[in-house]
């Protein structure tokens, strides 16, 4: 989404909005799998995962679920926006992205780490990274003052959708964290 509204590309923003569905389907499957777990231990024993596992990759890939539709609320905001926004507000953008998408990217690292220690490590540099971003997206934020007001309220919607995915993707890595913990 980010990158369509980087180069103006319609179409790739419509792409975007469209694999919204796909996602959607995707975390109905994963949410019918784990109601199967609940319902029945024996559903989690023929997924070989503890049922605890099943609520853990459940709620993180309802995370994922919500960093799609951020996804799509950029690219919906791509598509109003008249032209691209300006380099360096631009660059701003995709910097931000690519430390969002690392943070999204670190936690299900760690939530799916077969050594505790790499989770932890991984999942607490992905929660260091979001405070990182919020800072950043501050930043974004008052490089967006010297614009159009009204071009600079889609653009703050675009920063705003980039800081909550990274916020989800902390969610993430709380989630792996829990996992990783020692049971008492």
């Amino acid at each position: 989404a980010v990158e369509a509204l980087a180069a103006g590309d319609d179409d790739l923003a419509r792409d975007v909005v469209q694999r919204d569905d796909d996602v959607d389907r995707l975390y109905m499957v994963v949410s019918r799998i784990f109601r199967a777990t609940l319902r029945s231990p024996t559903a989690a024993e023929e997924l070989g995962l503890p049922r605890e596992v099943c609520f853990d990759y459940h709620s993180s890939a309802r995370q994922l679920e919500r960093v799609a539709d951020h996804a799509t609320k950029i690219a919906h905001l791509s598509l109003e926006l008249e032209g691209t926004p300006p380099e360096e507000v631009t660059a701003s953008l995709q910097e931000l992205h690519g430390a969002a998408a690392e943070v999204i990217e670190d936690a299900m690292a760690a939530l799916v780490a077969e050594e505790n220690d790499e989770a932890i490590r991984l999942a607490n540099g992905a929660r260091e990274r979001v405070q990182e971003i919020d800072a950043s997206a501050r930043e974004i934020d008052e490089l967006l003052r010297e614009l159009d007001p009204a071009r600079a309220q889609l653009l703050g919607l675009i920063v705003d959708s980039l800081s909550r995915a990274a916020d989800y993707g902390g969610n993430v890595a709380e989630t792996a964290l829990q996992k990783a913990a020692p049971t008492p």
